[in-house]
């Protein structure tokens, strides 16, 4: 039996290595080896925590993802994911003088062996910087109008700083931050909380997914919105110097251009604010013999306390000084229009016709339309006796209209004259006695 088995050994090796042979290509024809590209496999990261120690952080340079490419069995090769491999970065391995991190790869399928995957992703490149704080103010934006009659105040938001912790370049792209609120038809005090936005230099908000390295101290602000009242008042300045202008000139009146202006403030404030004036003693017209022209802007007008202006205070402001000349205008005065006060009893005027010359001082629109009728004149006779007078006259005109110089009036007053006796009777002038006087009785 044993002679059997070992008889022609060499051909039965013969037999059973052809055997394998042909299994193997039988194999090999049905689930022939590939290669196959596998991409988009996640890095992890190691070794990260050393530079949060150090306040870096990085940026990976182009993917953060490994691609492989494994040579299996087709079969094997075809049920291969991405999710079946492991592709891991350790800083602590990074090339110093490359800023490159070098990637290994592993695959969870027992099947795949490390020498069947190959690397195309053999390191990632990495540029670190340094991680920086700063601190920005917020900003408050409104939008929309509040309701007729009525401003925005004073926004006050809480809180007013925030801290920034993020990579310089991305703090370098931040211009301000700040919070919008929405004011459309208000006509109260309120407040609302919002989220921080960010702005770039330009003022253009910035998309929160270019944020994700941002820390804020803050995210969310609350903001109280003060709504005050408006209200619209003229413009009043007192003008100083009015009895000092140029001789034969008058100041009839200011002009101002805006006549009125609003200003806003609470209910209360502007109960008691009726008009707003230049500084006083700014308007002077000393002096003045025409019309002065002044340019100021509605900021240099006096704004009492809690009051503020709606219109833009670089606003022009202008203001005429108006300065007219005079004229001049004489009238004759008749005994008939003044009034003698203080004359004794016994005097009476002797001339009748005596007159008192009066020239008034006025614009010469307004003489023109003057009457003799509207001017009156006092003259007083206390204790003056029989004889020529040379008196002044008190002479009393409208308003906007002054006498030139002193006016006077000569007048001449006499004894008033006594009546006669006139019915002195004949008997009286011829003898002057009595009947019985002339009897001589004894």
């Amino acid at each position: 039996m044993k002679a059997r088995i070992l008889n022609n050994f060499s051909l039965k090796l013969l037999s059973v290595a052809v055997a394998i042979v042909i299994w193997l290509i039988i194999v090999n024809y049905d689930n022939p080896n590939t290669t196959r590209t596998i991409s988009g496999i996640p890095v992890e990261l190691k070794g990260v925590e050393t530079l949060q120690e150090n306040n870096q952080t990085y940026t990976i340079v182009g993917s953060d993802t490994a691609t492989v490419r494994v040579r299996c069995p087709r079969k094997l090769a075809q049920s291969l994911r991405y999710t079946d491999f492991v592709a891991t970065a350790d800083f602590s391995q990074m090339y110093s003088q490359t800023n490159r991190v070098p990637v290994t790869v592993t695959c969870s399928n027992p099947q795949v062996t490390n020498d069947q995957i190959t690397l195309v992703t053999q390191s990632l490149e990495v540029v670190f910087e340094d991680i920086n704080t700063r601190q920005m103010d917020v900003v408050v934006k409104t939008v929309g109008e509040p309701a007729e009659g009525y401003q925005v105040g004073e926004l006050t938001p809480s809180p007013a700083i925030v801290t920034l912790t993020a990579p310089q370049s991305l703090l370098d792209q931040i211009g301000s931050v700040g919070v919008t609120v929405d004011v459309t038809s208000v006509s109260q005090s309120f407040s609302q909380i919002e989220a921080l936005e960010f702005y770039n230099a330009g003022g253009n908000l910035i998309d929160n997914a270019s944020l994700v390295n941002l820390t804020v101290s803050y995210s969310d602000i609350n903001v109280v919105v003060e709504i005050l009242n408006i209200k619209n008042v003229s413009i009043d300045s007192t003008v100083t110097g009015q009895e000092a202008v140029a001789r034969g000139y008058r100041f009839s009146g200011i002009q101002m251009t805006p006549a009125t202006v609003k200003i806003s403030g609470r209910r209360s404030v502007l109960a008691d604010v009726t008009t707003l004036a230049l500084p006083e003693g700014e308007l002077d017209v000393s002096g003045a013999s025409a019309t002065i022209e002044k340019t100021y802007q509605l900021s240099d007008l006096v704004l009492p306390d809690g009051v503020s202006l709606v219109d833009s205070p670089e606003t022009e402001l202008k203001v005429s000084l108006v300065i007219e000349k005079m004229g001049q205008k004489t009238f004759d005065l008749d005994l008939s229009r003044l009034s003698l006060t203080g004359l004794d009893e016994d005097l009476e005027v002797a001339d009748e016709s005596a007159v008192a010359s009066v020239t008034v001082e006025g614009l010469d629109s307004d003489l023109e339309a003057l009457d003799i009728s509207e001017i009156s004149g006092r003259v007083v006779l206390t204790g003056l006796e029989a004889g020529t007078h040379s008196l002044a006259v008190d002479v009393v005109v409208p308003t906007g209209f002054s006498v030139v110089g002193e006016p006077k009036i000569r007048l001449q007053l006499r004894e008033k004259t006594k009546a006669a006796d006139t019915e002195e009777t004949a008997e009286n002038n011829s003898g002057g006695l009595s009947p019985t006087a002339d009897s001589g009785e004894e």
